[in-house]
Formats: C-alpha cells, structure tokens, sequence
C-alpha cells in the first residue's frame, strides 16, 4: 500500500511538470483560437505520456537483469529523442501563439476583444496546418507519447525503481503494472484540471483585453523559457565558455515540477481574481 500511494503522488507531482503544463496551456490558448474546445487536452496529453511508463515498466518486469543494460542504452537514446521534440513542439506552439498575441495588441484599443474570430496571418497562415493536428484535444495523446521518450525525470526514475524492487519480491506482474497505473491517474487528473482551468481562464479572459494579453503572454514566453533550458541542456557540451548558462539550465531542469505547480497555482488564483471581478464591456 506504501508503494501504490507513492507511485500514485509520483504521477501528481510529474503532472505538474513544468514542459506539460507548458504544452496544455499553449495548445489549449491556441485551440481557442480556432474556436475550439480543448478541455480533455490534459487528459490525452497524460495518457500518451503515461503509455510510455506503463510500456517501460513491462519491458523492465519481462526483461529482468539480462537485457537491462540495453535498456538503458534504448532510455537515453529516446530522451534525446524525446527532449527534442519537446523543444521543436514548444517552439512552433510558442510562435504560433505570439502571433496572437501580436494580434490582440494590435487589436487592443479596438471594440471587439475576443480571440476567436482573428483570422490567421504571416507566420500564423504558415504555421495553421501544424495547428489543425493538435487543434482537438485527443491530438494531444500522439504529443505526449513522443514527450514521454524523455525518460529521465525524477518521478519516473522513481517508480521503476519501486516496480523493479516489487518484481524482485515476487509480485505477480498484475499487480506490478498497478504502480504505473496509479502513476497514470494522478498525472490525468492534474494535468486534466490545468487544460480545464486554463480553458476557462482564457474564456474569460475573452472580454478583457488586458488580462487575455497577460495570459498569453504568461503561455508564450513559460514556453520559449522551457525550450530554452532544454535546448541549452542538450547543446551542453557544444557551449564552451557558457558554464554558467548550462549550470543555470541544469539547474532549473531540475526542478521543473516546482516551476509547473508555480505556475499552476498562479493560474488558480488568476482563475478567482476573474471569477469575482467584473466584467469589461466588449
């Protein structure tokens, strides 16, 4: 029971890892930009990416100590992977939203102060394909599986280590997989609540002109931020002269959950501060 609690806190607390939270509240602004709904973003972004938990745990359990040393070779060659990705992702969704935003400031002395109407323009006409792919929430699952090839966090170091140790006690494999299933469902539920709570934070944020340019803002530059560490974590080593720029990025990597539940909490508290203002005329 201690180690299914644990697996169950390990999956809330790398929901609130910073690059997921980044992703749901990018793609769930950009959505809204299409007009669409983007609730259940959370949801399939933490099924894809727990897909990936529940498969390394089988393969460990099967495995055993033969093949572990290839498996480790397979877990570093797909965080490459995996961190790549989460940066190109970041990036494209991160300039795809600055367009919008650049629109709503141009927009903001305007009458009309809603975002789904903008048509896209520039760089955003260029980037609307890559839009329409994660534009519906179940979109989200194929992101975060490739996401959760960067194997190398904290959380889930942790639990393959609590299901390696079950396995050597003789639990059966059923049992095994309920440490990864619980991780699953509390990675679901935070990152499902931050894709609602973001949804209705920028619905109504929709009539007010300067908290919708905060909000976006808040989204573009958190994802250009986490791009950045990543990328600098990953040219590390091509970086000479730049130790304390590559210490800094390794440093906040480190603690990318506390960055995440930062900007989580914000976002609640951003939600009440709208619930109990008034609204601006349109």
């Amino acid at each position: 029971m201690g180690a299914a609690v644990l697996s169950y806190g390990l999956g809330l607390r790398h929901a609130l890892d910073a690059d997921h939270i980044a992703v749901i509240d990018n793609v769930t602004r950009a959505a809204l930009r299409e007009n669409r709904q983007a609730r259940a973003a959370g949801l399939f972004f933490s099924l894809g990416h727990s897909t990936i938990v529940c498969l390394a745990t089988l393969v460990i359990v099967f495995a055993g100590q033969h093949y572990r040393t290839q498996i480790d070779a397979f877990a570093t060659q797909g965080g490459l992977f995996g961190t790549w990705i989460s940066v190109l992702f970041l990036l494209v969704i991160a300039t795809l939203n600055a367009t919008t935003l650049h629109d709503l400031w141009r927009r903001r002395g305007g009458a009309e102060t809603t975002h789904p109407e903008m048509p896209p323009r520039g760089l955003a006409r260029l980037l609307t394909p890559v839009l329409r792919q994660v534009s519906v929430s179940w979109h989200l699952y194929p992101v975060g599986f490739l996401f959760g090839l960067g194997f190398d966090t904290a959380s889930e170091i942790s639990l393959l280590g609590i299901s390696i140790v079950q396995n050597q006690h003789g639990l059966p494999i059923w049992q095994i997989m309920m440490f990864p299933l619980l991780f699953t469902a509390g990675m679901a539920l935070l990152d499902t609540a931050d894709s609602v709570l973001m949804h209705g934070l920028y619905q109504r944020a929709g009539r007010r002109m300067n908290w919708n340019l905060a909000l976006t803002t808040i989204s573009v530059m958190l994802a250009l931020v986490i791009a950045g560490i990543e990328l600098v974590n990953l040219l590390a080593d091509h970086l000479p002269g730049l130790e304390t720029l590559t210490s800094l990025a390794s440093l906040l990597s480190e603690h990318f959950e506390l960055i995440g539940a930062a900007v989580f909490c914000a976002s609640v508290l951003g939600w009440f501060l709208l619930r109990s203002g008034r609204e601006e005329p349109a």
